[in-house]
């Protein structure tokens, strides 16, 4: 319990938010309801299941497992993206920054890769990844469960970029020298096959209560349950801070959108879906894209284009993901050279280009998306004029 409390009374980001939450008390206006019971539920159900994961090593298993096979620099980078890509939308982009970077610093020392860019691209690709799964990020789960949202739903958004994201993940790989290599040795990971069944089943009664097929409080005791059957140190492993800081921002955020000046500001800047991809977009480099996709649903039913603003968003400043920060710490955790200045200049310019990139192909989308919509509009007004003048 001390460690949980000190690992607590140490983060940074729950501190912060815990400040400027008290403020809102003080000084704002904040009801009950503004804390979204279903998206706690959610997210503490799927840190539970995720830390059991973490527990048994099953990422780090498959990893290994893979990674030894790989025969050039350019295949160990390319199989580390992916699982970045993969992993994030299984086990969030969080802990496949904490699975990854640890063990890319091992190849490292045996095979002379640079370590700062393929880094970058690993939290890049893990933030990408996220976005294709409800559970695969905080703010999935948040507007999954705020705005009642289905799986096919969730998925139509989400699949394109998906798809955009993994074609760059293949064509930026080959930007790597393919240098040949020996076998690579990694840390041995075994797995209690028989646990990982029953983690297995676990996780579909969790997944279930996320996208509301049953009673989220079904997916809460499955997670407790196997964490207490499978491996109990995982309730001193669970990152409680992350579910009090969901907490702060959603008490922050009911009191802000209650200001009269940011409301009507919030009203006029999310108007339409465009509109909301941008205002998303920007509001996620200054307060990160959680808080954003928080804040901004206060004000629009154009959910779309939150989603694809905060996950668009989530590239670009330091700030901009909570991912970003994880990956930094990661970084200066495993790294010896004292590079960590060099590593956020290349960090900050790499993001930058892929939020270019994807601002452009989020402006496209929605640009197919209207001229469909036109197109479809001018054809139903053709064919209702038609049958008037059958009439």
């Amino acid at each position: 319990m001390s460690s949980v409390i000190r690992k607590i009374a140490t983060d940074k980001t729950f501190l912060i938010t815990l400040f400027l939450a008290i403020i809102a008390f003080i000084f704002g206006h904040v009801t009950v309801e503004d804390i979204d019971l279903k998206t706690i539920l959610s997210l503490l159900s799927l840190i539970i299941i995720v830390s059991v994961y973490e527990q048994l090593h099953v990422l780090k298993y498959i990893a290994n497992t893979v990674v030894i096979k790989c025969r050039s620099t350019r295949d160990i980078i390319r199989v580390m993206l992916l699982f970045s890509f993969v992993g994030s939308m299984l086990f969030t982009n969080d802990v496949a920054i904490l699975t990854l970077v640890p063990i890319f610093f091992k190849i490292s020392q045996q095979v002379a890769i640079k370590k700062i860019v393929p880094i970058s691209l690993l939290t890049i690709y893990a933030n990408l990844g996220s976005a294709l799964t409800p559970f695969g990020n905080p703010q999935n789960l948040y507007l999954v469960s705020f705005y009642h949202l289905s799986l096919p739903t969730f998925l139509g958004m989400s699949i394109p970029l998906g798809l955009i994201g993994l074609i760059s993940l293949f064509a930026v790989s080959f930007l790597f020298p393919a240098k040949p290599i020996d076998n690579i040795s990694t840390d041995p990971v075994s797995l209690d096959h028989q646990k990982v069944w029953w983690l297995i089943l676990a996780t579909v009664i969790v997944l279930l209560g996320i996208l509301s097929f049953i009673a989220i409080w079904w997916s809460l005791l499955a997670s407790v349950l196997s964490a207490f059957l499978l491996d109990k140190q995982v309730f001193q492993q669970v990152d409680y801070g992350i579910i009090l800081t969901f907490i702060n921002f959603f008490i922050i955020v009911g009191a802000v959108s209650r200001i009269d000046i940011i409301h009507q500001l919030l009203v006029a800047t999310t108007q339409t879906q465009f509109h909301a991809f941008f205002a998303a977009i920007i509001s996620s480099q200054f307060v990160s894209n959680v808080p954003a996709a928080v804040l901004l649903s206060k004000f629009t039913d154009h959910f779309y284009g939150i989603y694809l603003g905060v996950t668009v968003g989530g590239l670009g400043t330091l700030i901009a993901s909570l991912a970003n920060l994880l990956a930094l710490r990661q970084y200066n955790i495993f790294s010896q050279d004292r590079t960590s200045v060099t590593f956020f200049k290349t960090f900050t310019w790499l993001n930058l280009i892929y939020l270019i990139i994807f601002v452009i192909i989020g402006s496209l989308i929605f640009y197919q998306k209207s001229s469909v919509s036109r197109h479809l509009a001018s054809f139903y007004d053709a064919a209702i004029g038609h049958q008037a003048l059958l009439k």
